[in-house]
């Protein structure tokens, strides 16, 4: 890897450019552009090129946005040979920059056009926002494998130095695969691990060793899989299970698919998800667990039944074990009903509004349409009231008329949204507050029953913040929960994917622990709003929920993102854009601001992979380089990542 910097002419800053990259030389070769905006202190935009051919001389031209207050550009070079790139770059008019766009976005474009017209401009801007990275995308798996997935001399020497505690293990085969399968499962195991091949519960029952790993028949480990197995045993002496990263082979033994899993919890355990690859599991500590065939519905029960808290359950964040297509069924995620709570606790809703626009009475008529919970109050909160402003007059008159609305009049004399949510929950009387835009309606009517019983469940684990999936009007996903460090500060997950879009592992569509979800729509437990004293007002426009949220999980509170739960978020009806107009200049701010408080998050999510694209739309697919090698792994002196 080879990191080159360039100069950007005095004319580019601020623009759309043409940026080519030619490579001279027969090494294949990748590289990876990153352009830096100093006020934000953070890379703002990134694109990849690689050669049209897999070898020789190649050039590769991208449309790039460079920020303002970009001074030089980096690109990083991945070559298996010596690597002297050449760097053009060309400003490019609006118009021709605004035709490229146009065309690199076609194909998400119709879809954005589709549907319901307000919000159109939001779901177009994220569109062409991600356009240029699409056509930049990353390099292929195989290449991704070649750099980054290599078990190397060095790899191998650091891993058989390391200590290991003496423990044993055994290999569970479940029956379900061909003579052959049994054969290619077997001949790559180490040598003296015992094997039996798993026909009826009671065999289960035979298995002798310490720590039993069960596969698939026909699926295979990778050679260096028993000593991290091993490895990560000594280093959780508390752990009752492991599970690895797997991907898929074809007829022809060819990788493909990663499936990177997200840290184990209880919500993804009871759905399915953990362990689709390798299941690792102490024999004395879950015997009176073993469960029944078929193979793909074993693991899941098994994890769920024996793991117990999911502490106990530890993730390698290695691809360990590469398993036939033909093993893994299509219908095997499951999206647990959420039970619906015995009580029905009062819910304050609390909407900011500026209450200029006809929409706000539309959204409020909606909400109260679709909400069928019993117990809840609207406080529509006015930040500041201009007597001479008609429109504004007449939706506060129509507002009051409404059932459930309390209409609460501030003096703030600059909008801050934190500011307005604090100052509402004094008047709350609700032991849950739901913050909620006024440009969001439900979709249907027992969002709130559900997001509650998340808070205060029947049965089952127990969140203390609640976030919902967003749609924007024609049905693509606006919000999917908040991922750190993706967008390189933190972006929704999923978003302009299609509703329903399952995603890799189906997690765009599974209930699952975050790091952050948008107070757009956040259902949290007044007793913590008011511990961690609410929003911090030092972000006022935007950015506030997601240092609440790092707050609150400092805190050891759980926050989930109830992907069950839907609304649509015509977004930014009211107040425009985030950071447009007079506003401009507090983004940089906010961001710092956000960047110095958490920056040991937004470098390693706790609910993301360590080997996950930080790309918006490659959620949990190989990033491009991955912000952990196996080198780093092995030596790290730290716990495995869980």
């Amino acid at each position: 890897m080879s990191v080159f910097a360039a100069d950007l002419p005095l004319d580019a800053a601020g623009r759309w450019c043409r940026v080519s990259v030619r490579m001279p030389g027969e090494a294949c070769w990748w590289a990876k552009l990153e352009a830096t905006d100093e006020a934000r202190g953070q890379v703002v935009r990134e694109a990849f090129f690689g050669p049209r051919a897999r070898r020789g001389a190649a050039r590769r031209s991208l449309l790039v946005h460079i920020p303002g207050a970009a001074r030089a550009l980096s690109l990083i070079v991945f070559s298996a040979g010596p690597a002297q790139p050449a760097l053009f770059l060309t400003p490019l008019s609006r118009w021709r920059a605004a035709c490229l766009l146009l065309l690199q976005g076609f194909p998400k474009l119709p879809g954005a056009l589709r549907g319901d017209r307000r919000g159109m401009a939001g779901r177009v801007r994220a569109v062409l926002g991600q356009a240029p990275a699409r056509a930049g995308q990353a390099p292929p798996y195989s290449v991704w494998i070649d750099l980054f997935d290599a078990w190397g001399e060095p790899e191998r020497a650091a891993l058989a130095a390391l200590p290991a505690a003496c423990t044993s293990f055994e290999v569970a085969l479940v029956a379900g695969g061909s003579a052959a399968d049994v054969t290619a499962s077997r001949t790559t195991l180490p040598a003296g691990w015992p094997v039996r091949i798993i026909e009826t519960v009671a065999d289960w029952q035979l298995l002798r060793a310490d720590w039993v790993v069960v596969l698939a028949v026909g699926e295979v480990m990778a050679p260096h899989a028993h000593a991290c197995f091993a490895q990560a045993v000594t280093r959780n002496p508390g752990a009752r299970g492991l599970c690895a990263d797997y991907d898929l082979i074809d007829g022809a033994g060819r990788r493909m698919h990663p499936c990177l899993l997200p840290p184990p919890d209880t919500w993804l355990l009871r759905a399915g998800v953990f362990p689709r690859g390798a299941a690792v599991f102490h024999r004395l500590a879950h015997a009176a667990h073993w469960p029944s065939l078929p193979i793909d519905a074993d693991r899941a029960r098994l994890a769920l039944a024996c793991a117990g808290p999911p502490e106990t359950l530890h993730r390698l964040p290695l691809i360990l074990t590469h398993c036939p297509d033909r093993v893994v069924t299509a219908d095997w995620m499951q999206r647990p009903s959420s039970t619906r709570p015995a009580a029905a606790p009062m819910v304050s809703v609390i909407i900011p509004s500026a209450c200029r626009s006809r929409h706000v009475l539309q959204c409020l008529r909606r909400l109260l349409q679709k909400t069928a919970y019993p117990a809840f109050e609207i406080l529509l909160v006015v930040a500041r009231v201009d007597p001479a402003d008609r429109a504004q007059a007449a939706t506060l008159r129509a507002a009051r008329r409404l059932p459930h609305v309390r209409v609460i009049e501030l003096s703030l004399p600059v909008f801050n949204f934190s500011a307005v949510n604090n100052a509402a929950a004094g008047f709350a009387d609700g032991e849950l507050l739901l913050l909620l835009n006024d440009d969001v309606v439900p979709v249907s009517g027992d969002w709130l029953w559900r997001m509650v019983a998340h808070v205060c469940p029947g049965d089952g684990p127990c969140a203390d913040i609640v976030g919902a999936r967003l749609l924007y009007g024609n049905g693509m996903v606006q919000h999917g929960g908040v991922i750190m460090g993706l967008a390189n500060l933190c972006e929704h997950a999923f978003r302009l994917a299609g509703r329903g879009e399952p995603g890799p592992l189906g997690l765009a569509l599974l209930d699952r622990r975050v790091s952050a979800v948008t107070a757009a729509c956040m259902l949290v437990r007044r007793r913590l709003f008011a511990s961690l004293g609410g929003l911090d007002e030092a972000f006022g426009i935007a950015l506030n929920d997601v240092d609440f949220c790092l707050r609150a999980g400092a805190a050891g509170a759980c926050i989930v993102l109830a992907a069950g739960v839907e609304l649509y978020h015509f977004e930014s009806l009211s107040l425009g854009r985030h950071y447009q107009g007079t506003r401009s200049a507090l983004e940089a701010l906010e961001v710092r601001r956000l960047r110095g408080r958490w920056a040991g998050v937004i470098a390693a999510d706790p609910f993301y992979h360590p080997l996950a694209s930080l790309q918006p739309g490659q959620e949990f697919q190989p990033g491009f380089p991955p912000r952990q090698t196996p080198l780093s792994w092995i030596r790290q002196d730290t716990p495995a990542l869980r």
